[in-house]
């Protein structure tokens, strides 16, 4: 596979009639007469229109011809100055709306009468108990979706230039007795000035992104960021993260960092962080299990003598930043080409402080090439 360049231009109408086809034979293996898709990630992937969406539902219907897009009358002009492909409005008036105005009236009205109606596994109770033909429950566009298009490669390689940079620019700020909330603050306008700069189709509904740090007492409780008013003190472990997506697809790059110094008691904790790191990227190729990477990974943990991990190796980005396919214990999952992978294992220890490294990593034809390429190691990311 020849990595592409990055790319921040918006999806082609032939690429989203290739995303419906394999969609349509999955449907028709299933025998499905329509497949209905509420999810705004992946209507997002399949018209190019992202919103915040509240009571009012936007409801996608595909059949073995058409693309139905319910849509409430407010969104109207929204959706047509964003949507991409030959999709079929059907406008209802309100949320919520006279009889016979209302979405489950449209819906009503492009639903096929007879057959199974395919369904995603995130369609809320309220949407399915509008469908009065029969219902399975399969979640194609997401399967779909694990395996990524040149194009797609090309726009998670772009938000991965811009967020290795912005966590560059983050760290530069870092000193003693800068406040977290001070090192953090820049992250957010670089982010916009790129996307403004460089994507002249740029549509903020499509991202939502943030650069974090955890000081050391913070770092053994992975999702704990409410620490903006700590201050940087020499040591560590401190944890830099730059996370979420950018103009509509995911990525993410996290470097576990020191100040001025590495307590002593860091350097087997951290150590042994980078054995597993270097395992993951050793065993993530076409063909490889997820899960058995996984493994790997806590297997070296035990060996040093920490507890299991608290979270698994990786997960996956597209128009998300967190998505299926997995590197768990529990996915038996392969590994393809195309695939795009976090490589994250880390070790938490109580009390104590937390070690972990992600990048954004792609599986080639014969590996994988990391996306987010900046330094790893101790000396390297020891600063001031």
């Amino acid at each position: 596979m020849t990595m592409p360049s990055l790319n921040v231009e918006q999806v082609s109408p032939s690429e989203i009639a290739e995303r419906l086809k394999k969609i349509r034979k999955r449907m028709e293996n299933a025998g499905l007469t329509a497949y209905v898709s509420f999810d705004p990630d992946n209507i997002y992937y399949l018209t190019n229109f992202a919103n915040f969406v509240h009571e009012r539902p936007f409801i996608l219907v595909i059949t073995a011809e058409d693309v139905f897009f319910i849509v409430p009358r407010l969104e109207v002009p929204h959706v047509e100055r964003h949507k991409v492909g030959d999709l079929a409005l059907r406008v209802y008036a309100e949320f919520p709306a006279p009889a016979g105005t209302g979405w489950s009236d449209r819906l009503k009205d492009v639903l096929p009468a007879q057959g199974t109606i395919g369904l995603e596994g995130a369609c809320p109770a309220w949407l399915r108990a509008a469908i009065g033909n029969p219902v399975q429950v399969l979640n194609i566009i997401d399967m779909i979706r694990e395996i990524k298009s040149v194009h797609e490669i090309s726009r998670i390689a772009w938000t991965s230039d811009v967020m290795t940079k912005a966590l560059h620019l983050m760290i530069s700020e870092i000193r003693s007795g800068t406040l977290v909330a001070q090192a953090i603050a820049g992250a957010t306008p670089y982010f916009y000035q790129r996307c403004l700069s460089e994507a002249p189709q740029y549509n903020v509904m499509s991202t939502r992104a943030a650069g974090l740090i955890q000081p050391p007492d913070y770092t053994d409780d992975p999702h704990n960021f409410s620490c903006l008013t700590a201050p940087c003190l020499p040591g560590g472990p401190f944890l830099t993260l730059i996370a979420g997506k950018l103009n509509g697809y995911g990525a993410e790059v996290e470097r576990t960092i020191f100040l001025e110094h590495v307590p002593e008691e860091a350097k087997r904790p951290f150590d042994t962080m980078m054995e597993m790191r270097y395992k993951a990227y050793e065993m993530l190729k076409p063909g490889a299990i997820g899960s058995e990477i996984d493994a790997a990974c806590q297997a070296i943990a035990h060996k040093a003598g920490y507890d299991t991990p608290l979270h698994r190796t990786g997960h996956s980005f597209g128009v998300t930043s967190h998505e299926a396919p997995f590197l768990a214990l529990g996915e038996d999952n392969v590994v393809q080409p195309g695939m795009v992978f976090s490589i994250e294992p880390g070790l938490y220890i109580p009390g104590k402080g937390g070690y972990r490294h992600s990048d954004t990593v792609l599986v080639t034809e014969t590996g994988n090439e990391n996306l987010t390429k900046y330094p790893d190691g101790k000396e390297e990311l020891t600063i001031g």
